[in-house]
């Protein structure tokens, strides 16, 4: 989204956060871009996990859902670098949401059993009412 279009947005008071992709490095709008998070580490592996509901807790990263954004973030090691982890990571579940979406197969909204093995909790938020 150009500078001129967000400032027109901003004027006509409909506002919309942008982000920025870590694989190619152009800014858009939100609801265009894949959230991803860094999973809990095994073995000095850090798993990513997509997070399409933008719900998941932890430090997040930005990423348009195509293969050459993926590609260039994975060959420039952005992940590492935006969600500041150590060592080796597992992209495996983002890419294969990442293939899924392109093929137009519909992606869960939940999240699924393999990022619940990965240390997310698929619970409600704690209350302290009753």
């Amino acid at each position: 989204m150009a500078d001129a279009d967000r400032a027109g947005l901003r004027e006509a008071g409909l506002s919309t956060p942008i982000r920025t992709c870590i694989g190619c490095r152009v800014t858009d709008s939100r609801s265009v871009l894949l959230r991803v998070v860094a999973g809990v580490a095994h073995e000095g592996v850090t798993p990513l996990v997509p997070d399409p509901r933008r719900h998941l807790p932890g430090r997040g990263c930005w990423l348009h859902p195509t293969r050459d954004c993926f590609d260039l973030a994975l060959r420039r090691r952005a992940f590492v670098r935006a969600l500041r982890i150590e060592g080796a990571t597992e992209p495996s579940v983002v890419l294969a949401w990442v293939e899924s979406h392109l093929a137009g197969v519909s992606c869960p909204t939940a999240v699924p059993n393999e990022i619940l093995k990965a240390g997310f909790r698929n619970e409600p938020p704690m209350s302290t009412q009753q």
